[in-house]
Formats: structure tokens, sequence, C-alpha cells
């Protein structure tokens, strides 16, 4: 993913001799004491042919720091090359290995001792039938057993997939052109297939000279399809391995531990691996099984980030996957129940929130949640009893005293009336567990599937923020998402910052900073190449909420091949040139890393808008200590603290089009203001007026610009 700032700045003013004495009062010209670099990532790197020493330099030369891998650095063997080239340019990699994303599974028959010649004029062919079991899978590759020195230069030699013998629909084909270095090339494609179906290959020649021997077994050795010669079925059948592939998620799967230790023993020694890319976009049935492979991640290779991104608001509920629920019924006769493991730090538990239909919850009936030290039901530690609730999501007040990092049970119970039965409470199925530290139980014995529960907070079950919680409340080491905001026709989304809203609250609650990919790449019919501003406006209204790292989407322009989608214009352009964007990107990424000195220290306390409020936002408070002498100019204010209490805000002309220049009034009317240099990183004057409390500053169009108060104001 990509994110641009904008290059344009307005000028700085020069202290006037009457302020000068002011400046001992401030520390002008210091940095903030963080020193850590500000994440600065692209999304889709150069291409295995392209992972080149000039191409990793071109990234650094962009001021990015962070390279993920996307669906291009996929192998073990890439990896290893790229990671290399990373640590001559001063960057880090979030490796992406397939082994995370996919399983694979083989259908072969590897018995020889006869073959058949191929040629323009002899056709071979094989039946063969895909996995029997599991569900979406792919056809990958096909190897087959050819005698390369009987296979001159400049032949090719094609192998396509087709439904059946009679060639009605063809899935897809590969061509090898000669020599090959080996006796068993590999014919590459990605395919959808359908389980337990028959499917055929047919090898087919663009010479006349015959290419052999393609070996084959003597007879019918394999039990699912046979070989064919020019369409006839021959009574043998050809050497061949067929590679299926289907998501390492699906049908209730992941990654398993092994697989997990295999990666991390690949990659952890590296100095340049930054972590781990574990998912893009899951659903929030996926949620508790990549937490598990995070988990063993963290027990493996503990001093590197694992990093999952998650879906924009504009995303389906179906997609988030929080609707995708079951449920049951507590009764006088069944209590349901509910093991989970408490936050690293936390110290107490306020309330607990579950999703029960209130329509069930006839008048005379109680409910009584109780927080216990285990199933086992030693040690209670608090009690709540409701007789009703006005919503689908009653709030059980707790106030108890925790542990960190310890497995703790609740216990709903019906307390009689009614029809002594109130449900659904809602509960996921057993394959799509919300989390992978706790389970549900019903009468004191495990049921399977975890109950909707929320800790010390209040939600809307099936909402965005239910999804972002159900991520944030895993402590993940940064929380990431995308939203692309430019759309083709020239529109903005209108959601923008309802997404940023819902990301700053839930990082700030579980006490996670969070990342944002930003858009860089147009897709056509979806997406706009961002301009200059745009690509300002981004990052700056992201900083303003308290991004900790931005991420390009995309660097490369994937081709259509690659994404099935008709991108254009991403930093990198289709024929390795630099795309104009770049150069946007390079300056922006060069003021990004000059804040970020600051802003790693800093954390977000509130965000606040003028001018027309856009959707989920709050207007500036009258009584805020930072005003705009015009609240009819629409800006976003980001106010923020450092560790020792200092504030900062951060303002941005919420307006992509247009530069202006804004006049800000502090009725406090502190000694000083500056602004943190995006040249230097360090403080410099502003034409801060402490006798009125008022400065202005010019902004760009989408511009944003971080000033600092005297430190006790």
């Amino acid at each position: 993913m990509e994110n641009k700032r904008s290059n344009s700045k307005g000028r700085m003013k020069l202290w006037s001799a009457a302020m000068a004495a002011l400046l001992a009062l401030v520390p002008v010209g210091q940095a903030s004491a963080s020193s850590a670099a500000f994440p600065i990532g692209i999304f889709f790197p150069p291409s295995q042919e392209h992972t080149t020493s000039a191409a990793y330099a071109d990234i650094a030369a962009m001021n990015a720091n962070v390279v993920i891998g996307a669906a291009v650095i996929v192998t073990p063997e890439h990896n290893a090359a790229a990671l290399d080239l990373a640590e001559e340019n001063g960057l880090e990699i979030l490796a992406t290995d397939f082994r995370l994303h996919w399983t694979d599974r083989h259908v072969a028959q590897n018995v020889n001792g006869g073959g058949y010649f191929v040629s323009s004029g002899n056709r071979l062919g094989q039946t063969f039938k895909s996995p029997t079991t599991g569900t979406a899978w792919y056809i990958t590759s096909v190897k087959l057993n050819i005698d390369k020195d009987y296979w001159p230069e400049g032949v090719t030699l094609t192998l396509n997939v087709y439904d059946s013998p009679a060639k009605n629909t063809l899935l897809g084909g590969a061509s090898i052109t000669g020599r090959p270095d080996t006796y068993f090339p590999t014919f590459s494609f990605s395919r959808p297939v359908q389980t337990d179906q028959s499917y055929y290959m047919e090898l087919t020649s663009d010479s006349t000279i015959a290419i052999g021997w393609v070996a084959t077994s003597t007879g019918d050795t394999y039990a699912d399809g046979s070989a064919y010669q020019e369409g006839i079925a021959t009574g043998r059948d050809l050497w061949f391995d067929v590679s299926f592939a289907q998501e390492a998620y699906n049908d209730g799967n992941r990654p398993t531990d092994a697989i997990v230790d295999t990666v991390a023993d690949a990659y952890k020694s590296h100095p340049a691996l930054l972590g781990y890319h574990l998912y893009d976009e899951p659903g929030s049935g996926l949620m508790g099984r990549i937490e598990a492979v995070r988990d063993r991640f963290k027990a493996q290779d503990p001093g590197s980030m694992t990093f999952v991104n998650l879906f924009p608001v504009n995303a389906t509920q179906e997609q988030w996957g929080v609707l995708d629920y079951s449920g049951d019924f507590v009764r006088t006769n069944r209590s349901l129940g509910q093991t989970f493991r408490t936050s690293p730090g936390q110290t107490s538990l306020g309330t607990i929130q579950l999703w029960i239909d209130r329509l069930t919850w006839s008048a005379g009936e109680s409910l009584t949640l109780k927080l216990w030290n285990s199933p086992a039901k030693q040690t209670l530690l608090g009690s709540s009893t409701l007789a009703s609730s006005a919503d689908n999501f009653p709030v059980f007040t707790m106030n108890a005293t925790v542990a960190p990092s310890t497995e703790y049970y609740w216990e709903l119970t019906h307390g009689g009336g009614g029809d002594g039965s109130v449900g659904w409470v809602v509960q996921a199925h057993a394959d799509k567990d919300w989390t992978s530290s706790g389970t549900g139980y019903a009468n004191g014995l495990p049921s399977g599937g975890d109950y909707w529960f929320v800790v010390d907070q209040q939600l809307v079950g099936g909402s965005y923020e239910d999804y972002v919680y159900r991520w944030a409340s895993k402590k993940p080491d940064v929380l990431a998402f995308d939203h692309y905001p430019f759309l083709y026709d020239g529109s903005f989304r209108n959601d923008y910052y309802t997404n940023l809203e819902v990301i700053r609250s839930q990082g700030l609650k579980a006490g996670v900073d969070f990342w944002s990919y930003m858009q860089s790449v147009g897709i056509t019919g979806q997406l706009r190449q961002p301009t200059q501003a745009e690509m300002s406006y981004q990052i700056y209204t992201n900083l303003a909420y308290g991004a900790k790292g931005v991420l390009y989407f995309t660097y490369f322009t994937p081709g259509i091949e690659a994404s099935g989608a008709p991108f254009f214009g991403g930093l990198i352009l289709p024929d390795g040139t630099k795309n104009v964007t770049y150069g946007y990107a390079q300056g922006l990424n060069a003021e990004l890393l000059k804040l970020g000195t600051t802003l790693t220290g800093l954390t977000s306390q509130e965000v606040y808008h003028t001018g027309t409020l856009p959707p989920s936002t709050q207007a500036l408070p009258s009584g805020f200590f930072w005003q705009l002498a015009d609240s009819s100019k629409p800006a976003v204010v980001g106010y923020f603290k450092d560790d020792a209490g200092r504030k900062y805000v951060m303002v941005v002309n919420r307006d992509y089009e247009n530069g202006r220049t804004l006049s800000f009034s502090l009725p406090g009317k502190p000694s000083a203001v500056t602004e943190v240099s995006k040249s230097t990183g360090l403080e410099i004057a502003t034409d801060y007026n402490s006798a009125t409390g008022t400065l202005s500053a010019s902004f760009a169009a989408g511009e944003g610009r971080l000033f600092a108060l005297p430190s006790g104001y």
C-alpha cells in the first residue's frame, strides 16, 4: 500500500526581535527523546526477476524502510535474496511465506518403464482426479518426466488442462521452451477446480520433431485416470505429479505448529527481518486461528513482529464475518460459560457485555453473570444480575481485580421466572472461534465455539467496531487497516473518518499503535491515481489521528495476471520506471522521518474537526485550548501528549484541492508555541504572539503541521 505526503510547505516565518527573549523558555532545537525510525513501508515490492540491488536502493532512496513481500516474494529462496538486499540498503522486511497462506496436496503417478513421443502430430494426455476432500482447491502446477536430452532448443511444449477429454472447457495452460535443465519440467498455472472431480491434461508441441520419451507406466497403474494418445485412451498412465493448493485457513484449518516453526527457522536469524506477514484482511471467524499462529511465532521468535491487516469499514459484514454465528439458550437447568485470558498488564475487569436476544427475555426473568477463577469455580471474583435489557447487548458490571495474562471463567445462569429460557446467547461456530485462548461451556462442559463477549466496552454486535475489537483485544504488535478514499469517478469516500475514528479508538483502548495503508495506485473503474495533495492529505490526516506507521499500496504496479484487477499508476510503473508519484512519496517520506522522531513518542488524546463535519467526527469544542479563528474552514485538530505530559497539536488542512492560511487563538496564552520542523525534526519558531495568544500558518492543500506547547502548560 502506499502513502504520500505533500511536499508543498507554507513559508515559515522568523521570530520577531520582541519574541527572541522567549526562546530560552521552550526547548527550541531539541528533538524528542524517541529515536526509533518512523515505519514507512511498501506493499507489492519488486518481483522476483526485479529483486536487484538497484531496485532495493530505489526503495531506500524513496525514504521507505519496510518492505512487505505481499504475493510477490513468497518462497524461502526469494525471501533470502530480498533480505540480503534489504540489509544492504538499510531496510527491513515483513516476510510473506506461501506456507503461511496455502496448503498443498499432490496427486501423482510415479511408476514408469514405458514412454511416448510428443510432436505436433502426436498429442499426449492424461485424465486425473482432484483431491477428494476439502474445499476451494486450485491446480497450481503439473510436473512431467520428459527426457530433456531429446528436447531441442527452441521447441515449445504446451500443457493445457481441460474439464474432460472432450475439451469443452479450458481451465488453463502453460508452455516451456527447450531445452530445459531438468528431466522433470514443471508447468505452472493457478486455476480453481472442483473437489473430487476428473480433469484432463494434454501435452502438445509446436514442432514435428518427436520429443521424448515422455515417461509412462507400462500398464494401467493409476486408478482414477488413463493416458491418451491423439485423444484415445491407451491403458497406460503418464508419469505425473499434479500440485493442488487451498488457502491455509480453509475448512477450519490453520498453518500447523510445524509449519510455523519451519518458517521461523528460515528467517529469524536474519538481521533484516522485521517480522512475519500473517494475513491480509481476515474475517473475525479466522481470528482465533490466526491468534494461535501468532502465539506460536512469538514462542519461536519473540523478537520479531507479526503483522495482520484488517478490512476497511466499507467492506461487507459478510467479509468481517461477525454475523456468521450460532447460539445457545440459558435455562434454569442449563448454564453457559466461557474461559478467556486477561491481557498483559490488565489488573482490573469492570464489565462484561454479552449478545442476547432481548425478545426472549420475559418480564420476571433474571440472568446472573459470575466471574470465577476457573471452570472449577473455586473463587468468585464478581457477580451481576439483570432483570431485563433495553437492547440485545446487556452489560454486566463485575468491578473485579484480576491478574494479567491469566485465564478466568464467566458463567451465565437463569434465575427463574418467565418460561425459564433466554436465548440466543450468541456463539461462534466451532470452526470459527473468535479466540484461541478460551472456549465456550454449557453446564460446565466445553461446548465448542466461543460466546460473543466484550470486556470493559459497550459495542454493537456485528458492527465494524465489533470486528476491529475482535483483533485489537488480542494485543497485536500493531493494529493495521487499509482504506482507499479517492475513487475513480473523482469522488471521496464519506466513511474515511468513520474508519479512522474506530481504529484510533480501539487502538487506544487496547494500548496498541496503529499503522495505515495509503492509496498510491489506481484501479480502473474503482480508484484513481492520487495527486500529490491527495497523498499528503492521507498521511497527515492519519498522523493527526495518531498513526505510528504508514504503508504504500502499491509500490510496483501489479499486472492483471498477478492481481486479477486492472491496476495503473503505482509508484513504479509496469515497465519498471518511476512514476511521478514516486517523487511525491520521496519528499513526503523525508518529512515524515523528521516528524516521526517526535511522533513516535506521542499519544493521541483527542481529534476534532472544524468546517462541515465529516460523518462520525467531533466538532472542536469552544472551550478547547486551541481554537481556529474561523471555524468554518475545514481542518483536523489532533491533540497529543508525550510521556512527560507535554502537549502537541497537529493541524491538517482538510482540503486536498486548495491551500489556505489558518489562524489560531490560544485563550490560555502560553509563553510560546513552536513547530516541529519537517526538514530537521527540531523545534523552530512560529509567528505566535504571546500577548494576544494568536498565530497563523500557511498550509498547502492536504498539508499538516505539528506544533508544540511549552512543558507544563
